[in-house]
């Protein structure tokens, strides 16, 4: 098993995958996933595929701004692939579906089962990409399903402004509104980390008032007012739109996610933008009672944590593995607060990994497996998924 990642600039979309696959070996190719930013037409990116990559299984999800690999961080318009070549035995399956009905993870994970013709067969890992708006109740739905509790990885689509201009795409079908993922059956074992690369401070509150992904009071006092005081943000230092949202990066608010040896590790939720009422809408759902911290990360702990979490996930247990391939979710807010500096994060993660294929979108909200085992979805978190071979004896 070996993986390759490419990446385009050209503006014509079947140009631009025509060139990828060109420049992909096509031996034993397995299963490709692909990003791209929102100047494109994820159809005709979706029709390329099927033309220029028949009957191998793809996935692909709208990136912010940029796609990052193991060449460089790539500011858009960019598409960029992962290629995954396995000649052991193995199987990729994808599916996709709308939020239109109750059933919409049942039937993409009917319809990824299929395609990887493993119905019954619990697979190593999901990649999941869904656009946002429902991506607890789809971790929960996911975890029900198979009854134990499968690593995934996944990041929800994301465009370059918060305008709703994201997509999700497969060997299947698209989506603006719905979720995607792959099954992974890979021949070689797979080990993930997710994590915050935030700090907690001593403040605290508790969410009084809320309504799905907005938070409307904390400590019965109006969300923003509190979030301000808290962050001594400035009226004059929200920009275009009200928007909180590259702002705020460096400040999120936690919730505890579990515990470790009595430390507690955190989920966090990232202000996006004000809302009328003095309330901040989030990526994340937060519930009346939940406990709030506020959380801090300083510009040169968010561009070593990028590396870090990589470090985790291919920790100390694997060692006597060889490295294969990594995908790597990282989010949107700490990339816009950080992008000078993306090109000296892009560095850190391909010395950690030294060079390896790595892919990496910039997404609106990520999931992953928690430090304690259960699988969540956080904001301003990095996803990391590290395939590797153990050496033989």
């Amino acid at each position: 098993m070996h993986c390759q990642s490419v990446f385009t600039h050209i503006k014509d979309e079947d140009s631009a995958i025509e060139t990828l696959r060109s420049e992909l070996t096509q031996q034993n190719l397995s299963y490709v996933m692909c990003y791209y930013t929102e100047e494109y037409d994820f159809e005709l990116i979706r029709e390329a595929f099927l033309e220029h990559f028949p009957s191998v299984p793809f996935h692909g999800a709208s990136s912010c701004q940029a796609v990052m690999t193991d060449q460089g961080f790539h500011t858009g318009p960019v598409i960029a692939a992962l290629a995954i070549y396995d000649s052991g035995p193995h199987a990729y399956g994808t599916g996709i579906s709308n939020y239109d009905s109750g059933d919409s993870v049942t039937r993409a994970l009917d319809m990824a089962l299929e395609n990887a013709n493993r119905v019954g067969e619990v697979p190593n890992l999901i990649l999941l990409h869904a656009t946002p708006g429902q991506e607890e109740s789809i971790i929960a739905s996911i975890d029900e399903r198979f009854g134990t509790l499968i690593p995934i990885i996944g990041g929800s689509a994301a465009d370059n402004h918060i305008a709703g201009k994201w997509s999700v795409i497969t060997t299947q079908g698209s989506q603006t509104a719905g979720l995607s993922l792959t099954l992974f059956y890979s021949s070689q074992p797979v080990d993930i980390a997710f994590s915050a690369g935030h700090t907690p401070t001593n403040i605290k509150g508790v969410a009084t008032k809320t309504n799905d992904r907005c938070l409307l009071e904390i400590d019965d006092e109006p969300a923003l007012n509190v979030y301000r005081k808290w962050t001594n943000h400035q009226d004059n230092q929200v920009g275009k739109n009200n928007l909180l949202f590259t702002n705020s990066s460096a400040y999120p608010l936690g919730r505890v996610a579990g515990h470790l040896y009595e430390r507690p590790y955190y989920k966090l939720s990232h202000p996006i933008r004000e809302t009328r009422d003095g309330g901040i809408e989030l990526f994340t759902r937060i519930e009346e009672g939940d406990e709030l911290t506020l959380m801090k990360g300083s510009r040169e702990h968010l561009v070593a944590r990028a590396a870090k979490v990589v470090n985790a996930a291919f920790n100390q247990k694997l060692e006597e593995s060889r490295k294969i391939g990594v995908i790597n979710i990282f989010c949107a807010g700490p990339m816009l607060h950080l992008m000078q500096d993306m090109n000296s994060v892009c560095e850190q993660i391909n010395q950690e990994l030294e060079q390896l294929p790595f892919i990496c979108p910039f997404t609106f909200g990520e999931q992953g497996r928690f430090i304690g085992g259960e699988n969540g979805h956080g904001n301003l978190m990095i996803s990391s998924a590290i395939f590797h071979k153990p050496y033989e004896r």
